[in-house]
């Protein structure tokens, strides 16, 4: 197995138990077209209007009780298809990796062009212990690469690209309708309102705090009703959801991020 899928898989359930660094949405039809599945610690969104449902990343690699999470929001992987990726990292594009089972087979996929150096090794994700950690992720190469900000019509569905780079080199947010902004991984949300991301997980802390001050001018004169977040799941899109943007999120055991967040998420 490669490494960060086996730390994704057998050792981030260990390590991360009682480090209350999450809180994702639990599966469900929610409101205003969105939708989402909660996979262990992470969400993949979705947005449906007029009949077209647009997905917005796709969890981790071959997540075991995937066919259950789709029934209980009554929709077919199968009539996807469009699928916008926030970044390549395992747990949020395992869900398509070729060495896998593909959960959006007739999709085509968007990715902020960026991340391909990640595919190709000319980049590493991370370096641990001085070591220096790819990331093991490989999807078909037909995917659309998103090189800049821009906006693609799905059917009535409006996705406008907000590329946030720091998390990852080519990290990317996606505005919906005006409605829906999708986050990934660039910003972290507990009751004190939003925090840059985890420096732990994150390639370029300080990237990504520029990247969040540049969101946040963005989107200040937009009607936005929500802000659907990687590991925090959904909340009201409110001043507060850049509040903290120039500080790091942090977790421990004595220092929860999520106070309320899951003991174990991989198991609770």
């Amino acid at each position: 197995m490669k490494l960060l899928y086996f730390f994704d898989d057998k050792m981030k359930p260990k390590t991360m138990a009682g480090q209350r660094y999450c809180k994702p949405t639990e599966t469900g039809i929610l409101y205003d077209g969105i939708s989402c599945i909660r996979e262990y610690d992470v969400n993949l969104w979705f947005y449906t209007k007029n009949g077209v449902t647009v997905a917005f990343d796709t969890g981790h690699l071959n997540f075991k009780d995937i066919d259950e999470q789709f029934a209980k929001i009554h929709l077919d992987p199968t009539k996807v298809h469009h699928v916008f990726l926030t970044h390549l990292d395992t747990d949020h594009a395992g869900g398509i990796d070729i060495i896998g089972r593909n959960i959006f087979p007739n999709a085509r996929v968007y990715m902020g062009a960026k991340e391909k150096v990640y595919m190709t090794k000319e980049m590493h994700r991370t370096v641990k212990y001085g070591f220096k950690i790819n990331n093991c992720v490989q999807i078909k190469e037909d995917y659309i690469p998103i090189e800049s900000a821009g906006i693609f019509q799905i059917g009535d569905i409006r996705v406008e690209v907000l590329p946030t780079p720091g998390h990852t080199v080519g990290h990317t947010c996606y505005l919906v309708d005006d409605i829906m902004l999708v986050t990934g991984d660039c910003l972290a949300i507990n009751e004190n309102g939003g925090y840059a991301f985890f420096d732990f997980f994150t390639q370029d802390p300080e990237t990504n705090k520029k990247s969040l001050q540049k969101l946040k001018n963005e989107v200040s004169d937009r009607n936005i009703k929500y802000v659907c977040t990687g590991h925090s799941g959904i909340h009201p899109f409110t001043p507060s959801v850049f509040a903290h943007i120039d500080e790091s999120a942090v977790f421990g055991k004595n220092n929860p991020f999520h106070k309320d967040g899951p003991y174990n998420p991989f198991k609770d």
